[in-house]
């Protein structure tokens, strides 16, 4: 069962969610999240964290799990972690991208948490969709125009790609430094992604279709 977090980021147009069954996945609110499920009728299974978000103090939800402000965990993460402990680990996490950029970053270090902990974790919105991997992996062609490849956390170690337009074999993939972004689908049905060390920040993406 996958199980879907609702952060409190912008979300312009909820367009790009049409494919997915909420009806059959398990809902959390991080917070001010909750905005989101309010737009889209959904009636969390799970809304957790300090409600300093919030606009006002009702807060519909099946299961309420209510923290102090001050406290080491963000909102998502400990919806992330609840998530977790309740043994889901097909986790997207919603309203996650833009604003602010503290919380943007972390959440691509819970993808990290995530995988650690035996689950896959999707960052989503309408023109991105941020992954990890840390094991060979093989990807796909979808709506998103571009791929690109992060070390995350330190080097990766024998980086390959074959399938995709920019093709490498043996690469080292040095932190802080930008080596391996932008490649795409030509012809081929598949890119096949492996390197014996490391974790990766997967990053798919469209232009923005501003301006």
């Amino acid at each position: 069962m996958r199980c879907f977090v609702f952060c409190s980021a912008q979300i312009d147009s909820y367009d790009f969610l049409k494919s997915f069954d909420f009806e059959k996945s398990f809902i959390i609110c991080a917070d001010g999240g909750y905005k989101h499920t309010q737009k889209l009728g959904l009636v969390p299974d799970l809304w957790i964290g300090d409600g300093d978000s919030l606009k006002n103090g009702h807060i519909a939800a099946k299961e309420i799990i209510a923290f102090p402000p001050q406290k080491d965990n963000t909102d998502t993460d400990l919806a992330v972690m609840e998530a977790l402990r309740r043994g889901y680990k097909d986790i997207i996490i919603l309203g996650a991208l833009g604003g602010r950029l503290d919380h943007e970053y972390s959440h691509f270090c819970l993808l990290k948490k995530i995988l650690d902990n035996g689950g896959r974790g999707t960052l989503l919105d309408s023109d991105n969709e941020i992954t990890m991997e840390n094991k060979r992996f093989s990807v796909f062609p979808d709506d998103k125009k571009y791929i690109s490849f992060f070390p995350f956390g330190g080097d990766v170690n024998d980086f390959c790609v074959k399938g995709l337009y920019y093709e490498t074999e043996n690469m080292h993939l040095v932190s802080g430094e930008v080596q391996a972004s932008s490649n795409c689908f030509v012809d081929e049905k598949i890119g096949e992604i492996s390197f014996s060390s490391g974790y990766i920040l997967v990053i798919r993406s469209n232009d923005s279709k501003e301006g």
